[in-house]
């Protein structure tokens, strides 16, 4: 106080309120900030061919010609088909039979066109920006066969996961690479991105043979 009195004197007001600054910066840190923590990473909507989690069936008719799957009990109306151009056939997975019904899941099998489909999950992979998992060999080989390798590539935001799967011919043996998409609701109890991921069965006919396969 003896300090503050002096400058006062000699100096006046405006020499206090500057040291009175000084001594208020050190007695509450400094002026610290909380660091707070970056904001859930969230991919951009639409995702992929103009679909995205969480939009109505009515939404997705308005974007695609989509009809139910065959099955052999008759049309499935929670799974939903279309094919783009004969370089994809998309599976669309609804939460219920249901116009306002919300779409859950999105499988795309791509055709034997490498440039085509290298070229559209190129773009899709700018989007999503750096993997979680890149190019893995999985662990469960469910696309593939002793004859095929299965390599994943995972992205993730806060609501949900997306696979890229590519079945390979084993070393020594030749033929097209065919890739798969997924994108699925992520499981909220998940510690991590999962690898070696199980598709669901197809819709299979009378003869059990899946039905309203892609026409490549």
């Amino acid at each position: 106080m003896i300090r503050l009195r002096s400058l006062i004197l000699r100096g006046g007001a405006p020499a206090a309120c500057a040291l009175l600054l000084v001594l208020c910066v050190a007695c509450f840190g400094g002026g610290k900030k909380e660091t707070k923590p970056p904001p859930p990473k969230k991919y951009p909507a639409p995702l992929f061919d103009g679909l995205w989690l969480g939009m109505t069936r009515d939404e997705a008719a308005r974007a695609h010609p989509i009809r139910p799957a065959l099955t052999s009990y008759g049309k499935d109306r929670q799974l939903w088909v279309y094919d783009s151009r004969g370089d994809y056939g998309v599976e669309l997975t609804f939460e219920a039979n249901r116009p306002d019904a919300k779409l859950e899941r999105i499988d795309v099998h791509f055709g034997r066109n490498d440039t085509s489909s290298r070229s559209t999950i190129e773009a899709l992979a700018q989007t999503l920006g750096k993997p979680d998992v890149a190019r893995q060999k999985a662990k469960t080989n469910a696309y593939g066969d002793h004859l095929h390798d299965q390599y994943d590539t995972v992205w993730s935001d806060a609501d949900q996961y997306v696979f890229v799967t590519e079945r390979v011919p084993i070393e020594g043996r030749s033929g097209p690479t065919i890739f798969y998409l997924t994108v699925k609701k992520k499981d909220l109890a998940a510690t991590g991105p999962p690898t070696g991921y199980v598709p669901p069965p197809p819709p299979k006919g009378k003869d059990g043979k899946p039905v309203e396969e892609p026409d490549f």
